[in-house]
This record gives C-alpha cells, sequence and structure tokens, in this order.
C-alpha cells in the first residue's frame, strides 16, 4: 500500500509538472504569437511613416521636373528628376525590406500560372538589351532545345529573381559578356542560370552574400552601392517556389548563379525556411513559419494573368498591329485569331502596366481593350493611352462586360461593345477599325451661326490632312450629315432654327443620319440640368465646356487620332497649353482627406492646376462634416473624395464606412490612399465601400487617371 500511494504521489507531481509545462508552452505561444502580432503592426507603421514624407518628395519633384510653366533652367529640371530618382531609389529599399519581412512571416503568396519559356526570355531580352548596349557589354540568352514549352510557376516572383540575378551581373561586369542560360534538369525540372565575366566573389564569401544587409564588398570605402538585400529576398523566393539558387565564382573572373525550379510548382514539395533571418527577433526562439500554400485570390486580389501567345517576337513593318488588352485568355485568343483573319498582328497582355509598356514599345495601329483588369481598370488605361502623346492617336474601342459607354466614349474611345459579344459583332469592331485606319484624311462639321466664329474655327482646327465644313442652322447641319461622312462635329447650341437639344434629338432618334463624335463649344455655362439632357444621347461623345480655343483643338485632335508630333508646331503649343488644365476637372469639388500637411500640399498641387477646386479635411469625422456642410450649399456640393486610410479621431475605412451608408452619397467617388501597402488593404478598401485604391507613394499620371475615370459626368 506504502508502495501505491508513493507511485500515486508520483504520479501526481509528474502531472503538475506537465500541467506547469504545458502553461509554459501556451504561455510562449501567446508571447509568439503577440510579438508577431507586434511585428505586423510595425511593418505596417513604418511602411507608412515612411511612405508618407516619400509620397510628397515623388509628386512634388514629378511637377517640378514636368516644368508646365516652362520657367525653370534645363539645369534646374535635371535636380528635380535626381530628386526623383534618388526617392524612387529609396522607395525600392522600403519594398525589398517589406518583401523580406513578409517571407519571414509566411505572408507572401504564391500565384502559380503556366507561360511560354520563350516568352519570359523575350521579356528579360528587352529589359536587358539597352542595358548591355550601354554598357558596352555582350548580352546573350540561350535556351535548349530539350527544355519544356512552358512552365508553371508564379511568374512575377521567377521574373523578379531573374531581374534581380541579372542586374547583379551588369552591376558587377564592367567588360565582357553576361549571359542567360536555360536547360533542362531531367524531366521536371529546369536549370537557369545568369553567368558574368565581373569581379567575381572569393570563395570565403560566397554564403555571406545570401545573407540580409550582406555584400562581398562591404567595406566603407566599397565601389558597388546596395544594401544586400536582393540576393536574400531571391533566395527565400526560390525556396517558395520549391527550388533553389547555387553560386560557382572565382574572384576576378566572374560568377555563375543557377536557379533551379521546378516545371510545375507543387506547395507540399517547398522546403521548410532553414532558420529566421536576421530582420526576424521575435520568430527565432519560434519553429519555422507554416510553408505557404496558393490562397484563393481575394474578391479584389491581383491575379497574375494567362499568356496567350502573340506575335510580338515575330512583327513585320508592312503589317498592322493590334494590341488585345484582356485578361480572359479565352477570348482574347478569340480576338487575336480574327484579328490575324483580317490582316492584323497581334499583341495580347491582361494587364493594364503591360498594356502601356505594349504601346509605347510597339506603337500598334490599333486597341481592343477590356475593362475589368486585374490590376488596374481598363478606364484608367484608357485614360493614360490618350493623354500620353506618344499613343493618344491610336485608336482604342472597348469590349466589355460592364457597361461604361459615356465614360469611354468622353475618354476617347472609337466605339464600346458590351459582353457577351458574338463572332460577326467582333469581326464587325476589327473591320471598323482597319477602315478607320485607312482613311488618311479627316473632316470635321463644325456648326456655328456666327460667320467670324465659325471662320475662326475652321481656320483653328484645319491642318494638312483636316478638311472642315461648316454649317449655320441645324438644317444645313442635317442635310449635310445625310449625304457626307465626318469624323467630328463641333456644335453651338444656340442656333438660329432650332437648339442644340433638339437637333442632337433629331439625330440620336433616326438613323438615316450618321452620328460623328459631338463636342459642345459654347460659351455659356451649361447648367446641371442641361448637361443632364446631353447626356441622354449615348451614342454620341459629348464633352462639356470646350470654351478655349485651346481646349477645343485639344479635344478634336484626340477624336480625330492625330499624332500631335505630326501638327504644326504652333497647334502643338496650343495643345500642351490646353492640357495644363483639364475639361473633366475644371470646377470640379474635391474632398482630400488627409491628416499630413506636406500630402495636402502635394495633392493640392497635383490638382489645382488641372482646374479642380480643393478642399481639406484632416481626419474621418471632418470629411463628415464637410460632405454634411455641402450638402446645403448649392453649387458646393462635393464632387468625388481622396480619402486617406490612417488618420487620428476617425480613420479613413470607418469615415468611407459611414459614407456609403447614407443614401445621399451612395454614389459619391470614394478613391482610398494608404501608405500602409500591405497585403489585404486593398481588399479591405473595397469592403468598406470605396470605389477604387491607390497606394503611397503616389504616381501622379495613375491618380489622375482615377480622379479623371471616376468623376462624375
Amino acid at each position: 500500500n506504502s508502495q501505491l500511494e508513493e507511485q500515486a504521489q508520483l504520479l501526481e507531481n509528474q502531472r503538475d509538472d506537465l500541467a506547469r509545462s504545458n502553461s509554459a508552452v501556451e504561455l510562449k505561444a501567446r508571447e509568439l504569437e503577440q510579438a508577431s502580432r507586434y511585428k505586423s503592426d510595425f511593418l505596417a507603421n513604418m511602411s507608412h511613416e515612411l511612405r508618407t514624407p516619400l509620397n510628397s518628395l515623388l509628386i512634388l519633384s514629378k511637377l517640378l521636373g514636368d516644368n508646365r510653366g516652362e520657367n525653370l533652367t534645363g539645369e534646374q529640371i535635371q535636380y528635380a528628376r535626381t530628386i526623383e530618382s534618388a526617392v524612387n531609389d529609396l522607395l525600392a529599399l522600403i519594398n525589398d525590406i517589406l518583401d523580406l519581412s513578409k517571407i519571414e512571416a509566411g505572408h507572401l503568396q504564391v500565384r502559380p500560372e503556366s507561360f511560354l519559356v520563350e516568352r519570359l526570355a523575350g521579356d528579360l531580352r528587352q529589359v536587358f538589351q539597352p542595358v548591355a548596349t550601354t554598357r558596352g557589354l555582350e548580352f546573350a540568352i540561350a535556351i535548349d532545345p530539350e527544355c519544356a514549352n512552358s512552365i508553371e510557376t508564379d511568374r512575377q516572383r521567377l521574373e523578379q529573381i531573374l531581374k534581380n540575378l541579372l542586374s547583379n551581373a551588369f552591376k558587377f561586369t564592367e567588360e565582357g559578356s553576361v549571359s542567360l542560360a536555360i536547360e533542362p534538369d531531367g524531366e521536371d525540372r529546369l536549370l537557369i542560370s545568369v553567368t558574368d565575366t565581373g569581379i567575381g566573389i572569393p570563395e570565403e564569401q560566397q554564403q555571406a552574400i545570401f545573407e540580409a544587409f550582406r555584400q562581398a564588398d562591404g567595406t566603407v570605402s566599397r565601389k558597388y552601392g546596395g544594401t544586400g538585400l536582393g540576393l536574400s529576398i531571391s533566395r527565400e523566393l526560390a525556396r517558395l517556389l520549391g527550388g533553389s539558387i547555387s553560386l560557382t565564382s572565382v574572384a576576378g573572373q566572374g560568377s555563375r548563379f543557377t536557379l533551379s525550379l521546378p516545371v510545375t510548382y507543387d506547395p507540399g514539395e517547398v522546403a521548410v525556411r532553414p532558420e529566421p533571418g536576421p530582420l526576424s527577433n521575435a520568430a527565432r526562439a519560434a519553429p519555422a513559419p507554416a510553408v505557404p500554400v496558393m490562397a484563393p485570390a481575394a474578391p479584389r486580389a491581383v491575379p497574375m494573368p494567362r499568356q496567350v501567345e502573340d506575335d510580338r517576337d515575330a512583327l513585320t513593318p508592312s503589317q498592322r498591329v493590334l494590341l488585345v488588352v484582356e485578361d480572359d485568355a479565352a477570348f482574347a485568343g478569340i480576338v487575336r485569331d480574327i484579328s490575324r483573319e483580317m490582316g492584323f498582328q497581334c499583341l495580347v497582355t491582361g494587364t493594364a502596366e503591360e498594356a502601356l509598356q505594349l504601346a509605347r514599345t510597339f506603337k500598334p495601329h490599333a486597341v481592343v481593350l477590356d475593362v475589368g483588369l486585374p490590376d488596374q481598370s481598363g478606364l484608367a488605361l484608357l485614360d493614360r493611352l490618350k493623354r500620353d502623346v506618344e499613343t493618344r492617336h491610336i485608336p482604342v474601342h472597348v469590349v466589355s462586360g460592364s457597361d461604361h459607354t459615356q465614360t469611354a466614349l468622353a475618354l476617347g474611345a472609337i466605339g464600346y461593345l458590351i459582353k457577351p459579344v458574338k463572332r460577326e459583332e467582333l469581326a464587325g469592331v476589327l473591320d471598323a477599325l482597319a477602315t478607320k485606319l485607312a482613311s488618311s484624311s479627316r473632316r470635321v462639321l463644325i456648326v456655328e451661326d456666327d460667320d467670324v466664329q465659325r471662320d475662326a474655327v475652321g481656320r483653328l482646327l484645319a491642318s494638312g490632312d483636316v478638311e472642315t465644313v461648316g454649317v449655320a442652322t441645324a438644317a444645313e447641319c442635317l442635310e449635310a450629315l445625310k449625304t457626307q461622312t465626318f469624323d467630328c462635329m463641333v456644335l453651338d447650341l444656340n442656333l438660329p432654327d432650332a437648339s442644340g437639344f433638339s437637333l442632337l434629338e433629331t439625330l440620336s432618334g433616326e438613323g438615316t443620319y450618321a452620328f460623328p463624335p459631338v463636342i459642345v463649344y459654347t460659351g455659356h455655362d451649361l447648367s446641371g440640368e442641361d448637361e443632364q439632357r446631353l447626356r441622354r444621347y449615348s451614342d454620341s461623345i459629348i464633352i462639356k465646356g470646350a470654351r478655349s480655343p485651346e481646349r477645343l483643338l485639344d479635344e478634336v485632335s484626340l477624336f480625330l487620332h492625330q499624332v500631335v508630333t505630326d501638327l504644326p508646331a504652333e497647334q502643338q503649343t496650343m495643345i500642351r497649353q490646353a492640357r495644363n488644365r483639364d475639361a473633366i476637372l475644371e470646377g470640379r469639388r474635391i474632398l482630400v482627406v488627409e491628416d499630413d500637411v506636406r500630402n495636402v500640399f502635394s495633392l493640392t498641387n497635383i490638382l489645382e492646376p488641372q482646374g479642380a477646386l480643393v478642399e481639406i479635411a484632416r481626419n474621418g469625422q471632418e470629411a463628415l462634416d464637410a460632405l454634411e456642410a455641402a450638402q446645403g450649399e448649392e453649387g458646393k456640393r462635393i464632387d468625388l473624395v481622396l480619402m486617406d486610410v490612417m488618420m487620428p479621431v476617425m480613420d479613413g475605412l470607418t469615415a468611407t464606412r459611414i459614407i456609403r451608408q447614407d443614401p445621399r452619397w451612395a454614389k459619391l467617388p470614394v478613391i482610398t490612399l494608404t501608405a500602409k501597402a500591405m497585403p489585404d488593404d486593398q481588399e479591405r478598401c473595397i469592403e468598406a465601400g470605396a470605389n477604387d485604391y491607390m497606394a503611397k507613394p503616389l504616381d501622379v499620371d495613375k491618380l489622375l487617371s482615377l480622379v479623371r475615370v471616376w468623376m462624375p459626368r
């Protein structure tokens, strides 16, 4: 009995010890979880605090460098561009730190997609060939014929790795060559090697360079800049893709970095991170984070586009080129096939950013554009294309599942088609584009009863390839449209025999007349009621308030798809002057909700020169008060809100939710601006009721495009 009692007591003591151990483990787990949460909060706040001043620097240096007042010297413009470049370098460093931190915390998502190996190589050549030419180096890319044609992995992250390796190769090579080789490693893996003839890396430094903030040349007087984060991030990204990076190098003779990667991404084969990185103090005592697996995309998350084979590597100068911007691979393939049947060569992309790059690089003859793109609204892309002197002349036809006809046409689209569409309708769109491209002359109908004004407008618009026809009455206008074809019509609303409104109503209701794009050119302000009447004619393009000759010339050249640089010098100067003020933003009230005075100053200097009226609120509560006050004042209503997210008293998300709950502001456009730039920010902003989202530091052109797209018409 005594022995049993002793054993029972021993078991009781062991149970108590186990309970205490379990409590200690649970406490430690809670401490680690809390530390991880603190770290995430710190990263978010650090991002906000660093990006906020950078935002002001980027915006103001961009405005200085643009020299819109044409009052800076060339040297002063160069100073401004140097500041902008330095700020972008600092921003890249912040992004690198956040990337490494996301990897450590297991927050970085892998989004695999299938794409062509040749397309990957072609894109890298396009980026780095100019670098090689500038530095006087040879640059070669070799793909083993035995390689798989396509690979399934996260293309964005793979390109990030290879761009880092190639950037380093060019950075540390002063003479000789840099090469990229892609070859098979068995049936299910690829080896991608970057080889250079540069300075090489001593053997004792070859492991250290993969550690964060470490470089082979780490001395105070080191020759090469950088922070040493790139290779650390590349190694971790390679691990997340199921691969690894190895290095062979001889000091003074060059280096070879080799990325081994599975042909098909499998989250189950991703290696566990061997040890926490130097940024993760809290994680040092914790077990390695769980392997990130592919998560379902959030409602507004940005998936990578699926690639569709196109003709970008085999373009011939004699054929017309069509750019198809569509993230639905099946539909993009259909448009590509029809366009080829009609004699077009085709470029295909699924993102706005690549579309803008392709348009600037290849100068396509026409564009077919979807609105619902993953990285940015197609309407914002349309606006950016039409605001760029190099691309504004390219005809753009929108094909989309949602109806934004009036906005697209007002921004300069040639036509709008709502999905689902039949093959015959697509063929009709492409045929219309081909007809437009085949016509070298352009004709403008001027409807104005004042002889002097009509003659002045005719002389303003006339150029080598533009013919103007003037009429003084609505009856003469109808007769001209019945027998002739015009590319654009300039209309005064006050005619002797009928109002411009009734003329437009007649044109809209009867199919016997051609109905070209219409620009209302009047010296009278249009009331809200008048504007609504004009907007009923959705088949036409109506631009309100083109009251100055400069703006009229700008609008007409847009709808005639004229190449600005081909116009007479005097007309080019007038268009540059007109672009300093924006017809869509002229007189519109924008509420800027921002607590940082530097950003308020920057945003004001973006918007006010465009003609907008800016009101300021320092937090969400002041924004609600400003909306309430403006509601009761005639002519003082807010047209659009730019809402910062992180503010005292009331944050931007809370304010946006309250705005959306009030039926008076249900249609008020709200664009949220945040400097946190964490993975779920966009989703949270859209869920709160924002129409769109933009991360700081703000790109001036992108911001203006968003404002123009969402500004009520």
